[in-house]
């Protein structure tokens, strides 16, 4: 006997509901949830390029494949006297991997500033009071423990646009993330990154870290005012006049130099308890270390890796390395926090 008509649309209308209903359902356990990103890394001081230090880098990559660097490389080894520009390339590159990126990292050396026709400056320096010592410039270079801050904007964006040509020439960049020596991005830096198209910045850092940990405290004084709000659970903000301002990523969990393994892995574990109060954000712990201090340092890395892997994955944490390049829409959310504060 066949069903009235009335029947079949009550059914039809139920069964519609129960499909809807179960989309709804799986939509909302599906939603996306906020994760925690790794960013590890390298600062390029400009000094010296020595064999231990890049063997123990090429040993770190042998031994972590999937796992990308923010490499912010420096200009100044070119710039050096004598320098085998050949040579140089070639030690560079036998310590990068395709998931890398290569950003820009700055310090004050005097070869790299005559480069960029700035006149250089012996003043202020983060070692000791007063001018430094020109003994060190007739044999090598010097200048590296200037703030790249002591140079007005006109002459950083010189300083900036040296450097990007030189790397450039060499093959590598264009650079779109960049970190001051020293964390010294003050606001005119900033302002010269952001006329030089820079979209990134990762000076900003927690100077607790550093306090102590230094034999000369006058970094740390500059920082303590510098980035005084910065923390190690900051996270990415913007920076600079809105009209043309960057993305900060803080380093966070600063450098391997000033922290063992164990006070970075600490630093993580602060950022999970911040990031488990509300999981629909995502969350960024920076570490990294020097290039011309690898062999000394990099074992703290890798000590930090191992720790942050394990506990990630007995906790059952949505934790995964960083993918470069960088790209500013995945910051959409830092940006719109940002405007609304």
């Amino acid at each position: 006997m066949p069903r009235p008509s009335f029947y079949l649309a009550s059914v039809t209308r139920i069964l519609l509901t129960l499909i809807c209903f179960g989309f709804c359902l799986s939509q909302v356990h599906a939603a996306p949830s906020g994760k925690l990103i790794g960013i590890i890394s390298v600062d390029w001081e400009g000094r010296v390029l020595e064999q231990d230090d890049l063997k123990a880098m090429r040993s770190f990559r042998q031994d972590y494949p999937s796992i990308g660097l923010l490499q912010f490389l420096n200009a100044a080894y070119y710039t050096k006297p004598n320098a085998n520009a050949d040579h140089i390339t070639q030690s560079i590159r036998s310590v990068l991997s395709p998931l890398d990126e290569e950003g820009l990292h700055i310090h004050s050396w005097r070869s790299l500033l005559e480069t960029a026709g700035v006149p250089f400056r012996r003043s202020p320096n983060w070692s000791y009071p007063g001018e430094i010592s020109m003994n060190s410039c007739y044999l090598l270079d010097c200048g590296h423990n200037v703030p790249i801050s002591a140079y007005t904007e006109t002459e950083l964006r010189r300083m900036i646009r040296t450097s990007q040509m030189i790397l450039s020439h060499h093959g590598f960049g264009p650079a779109q993330s960049f970190r001051a020596g020293g964390w010294m991005a003050k606001p005119h830096v900033i302002s010269a990154l952001a006329k030089e198209g820079f979209q990134f910045d990762s000076s900003a850092t927690d100077p607790n870290l550093l306090k102590g940990r230094r034999w000369s405290d006058r970094l740390y004084r500059w920082l303590d005012e510098l980035w005084a709000d910065i923390s190690t659970t900051s996270q990415p903000f913007l920076i600079g006049q809105r009209h043309a301002s960057l993305i900060e990523l803080p380093d966070n969990g600063i450098l391997a130099d000033y922290i063992t393994a164990e006070e970075m892995f600490a630093v993580f574990k602060e950022n999970v308890a911040l990031w488990e109060k509300d999981k629909s954000k995502t969350l960024y712990v920076s570490i990294g270390f020097h290039q011309e201090t690898a062999a000394q340092y990099l074992h703290e890395i890798r000590g930090a890796i191992d720790l942050i892997e394990a506990y990630s994955q007995e906790n059952q944490l949505p934790f995964e390395w960083a993918s470069y390049p960088l790209k500013s829409s995945s910051f959409e959310a830092f940006r719109a926090r940002n405007h609304a504060d």
